[in-house]
């Protein structure tokens, strides 16, 4: 599945959690410092979880927020889809963006957002209004819900992670994601990482 020295990254995310853009910034860093090559992907999880945890980030929690706060990140995860077919990279930066404008400025998740978003970072802007129409966004976002379920993951923001080392084995991680953690798991040297076996979410064989 994996060529030889390579780092492979799937951080699983509620496209409008502030910790989980905190998450995606501080993948990005330990990309960048790493010696290897990385591949990076950052999947939209939505459930019941991910948005109660963006309950209790600051929103208060009513039946009518919970509704409209999974709408607004169903939607949100269909424009990230949708940027994602022109590039995985682009995808990244597209949700980068969505979040440091709805987490830290405060503004509300909308069609004219994400097409102000896209032309910020120079997508092709007719490809992108198509895609996001289109069926193909669901369908990759749903392939995204099955790849989470496959992987035992159901909190946001969680982590696997396969390191060079041994592309047969991967490491879940659902505690508070750290570069020192990330690095540690990539070298195997756990007690660097402050984890162990035992503290880890789960260490499993990818079939």
């Amino acid at each position: 599945m994996f060529k030889n020295k390579v780092v492979e990254v799937f951080l699983f995310v509620n496209p409008l959690g502030p910790n989980c853009y905190e998450s995606e910034k501080l993948v990005e860093s330990f990309s960048a410092e790493r010696n290897e090559k990385v591949k990076v992907r950052f999947i939209p999880l939505l459930n019941l979880r991910s948005i109660k945890n963006l309950v209790n980030e600051g929103h208060t929690g009513t039946t009518k927020d919970r509704n409209e706060l999974y709408a607004a990140s169903y939607d949100a995860s269909l424009a990230f889809q949708a940027a994602s077919f022109q590039g995985k990279k682009m995808g990244r930066k597209f949700l980068m963006e969505l979040q440091k404008l709805v987490v830290e400025g405060n503004q509300v998740v909308s069609s004219s957002l994400f097409l102000e978003i896209a032309e910020t970072i120079s997508l092709d802007i007719e490809m992108f209004q198509e895609d996001l129409e289109s069926e193909f966004s669901k369908k990759a976002f749903n392939k995204d819900q099955k790849l989470a379920m496959d992987m035992n993951v159901t909190e946001a923001p969680s982590c696997v992670i396969y390191s060079s080392k041994d592309t047969r084995q991967g490491y879940r991680v659902e505690s508070s994601i750290t570069k020192q953690m990330l690095h540690g798991l990539c070298d195997d040297q756990l007690e660097k990482s402050g984890l162990s076996y035992q503290n880890l979410a789960n260490v499993f064989q990818m079939v």
